[in-house]
């Protein structure tokens, strides 16, 4: 199997055993959850905090073999349940993307989809994390769609969950997670300049020396995924089907001066 080129870092939304209808590839259930920590684990996976994989980025220390990070979009009280106890079973620890504006209610800007609401954490379960060792980011205030947004409204969501929640846990957010995955320059530009170390797309790929700090590659883990094509994803930083893909465009960029030559 072909190895990644640097750290890949695994996206997660919630954990339940209803993982939903139309929104159901973004969840997975709890036995999937464990077996592929499992995986990890047996498979002698070094699991990274994001600020490890920052000075790594940064080129700031060199990255172990085997290494992947964990993150969690949104902050679903789910995971309280059952994705943080299997966590802490395995020594795991993880990143989690919150909502500010939406702490302690629902993923209301999922609505229009017709899945039933899912509840977050609280700022006290939060605060919990906190204290067993997990990171907090920040996700924008209302997790809009941020490339839509006119300039005030953007600065407004990126620095203004920054300082909530940093105002209501009493420690510093360095991170960042584009809603939904989608960022432009300006939104990078934005989040630069509210002060955080970096920021997370849904790019999949590995993260090495050479990645930009504010669009970190990330790999979605979803309900289609098996073991095997979750061990794939924390080896290559890709689905299947992505690294195939990748791997042929690589081959014919690189045939393509040979091509014109014969060509000419």
């Amino acid at each position: 199997m072909p190895d990644a080129s640097g750290i890949n870092v695994l996206a997660y939304h919630w954990v339940d055993p209803d993982p939903g209808h139309r929104l159901r590839q973004w969840g997975v259930t709890p036995e999937e959850f464990e077996a592929q920590m499992t995986a990890l684990d047996e498979g002698g996976y070094k699991v990274l905090s994001l600020d490890e994989v920052f000075q790594v980025v940064r080129g700031e220390r060199v990255s172990p073999p085997k290494a992947v990070a964990l993150t969690f979009d949104d902050g679903y009280r789910g995971l309280l349940d059952h994705a943080v106890p299997v966590l802490e079973r395995f020594g795991f620890r993880a990143a989690f993307f919150l909502v500010s504006d939406r702490v302690g209610e629902t993923n209301a800007w999922d609505a229009r989809h017709g899945d039933a609401p899912r509840a977050l954490m609280s700022w006290d379960e939060a605060a919990g994390l906190v204290a067993r060792g997990m990171e907090i980011g920040a996700h924008s205030r209302t997790h809009p769609f941020l490339p839509d947004l006119p300039d005030r409204a953007l600065e407004d969501e990126v620095r203004r969950s920054k300082k909530t929640i940093e105002d209501r846990l009493g420690q510093s957010v360095r991170f960042f997670a584009y809603p939904h995955g989608l960022f432009d320059e300006r939104c990078r530009r934005s989040v630069r300049a509210a002060g955080y170390a970096g920021a997370c797309s849904s790019e999949p790929g590995g993260n090495g020396r050479e990645t930009d700090p504010f669009a970190l590659r990330r790999t979605e883990i979803s309900c289609h995924d098996s073991v095997r094509s979750f061990a794939f994803k924390a080896r290559t930083g890709y689905g299947v089907r992505r690294w195939v893909g990748a791997r042929i465009r690589e081959m014919f960029s690189r045939r393509s001066p040979v091509v014109r030559e014969v060509a000419r």
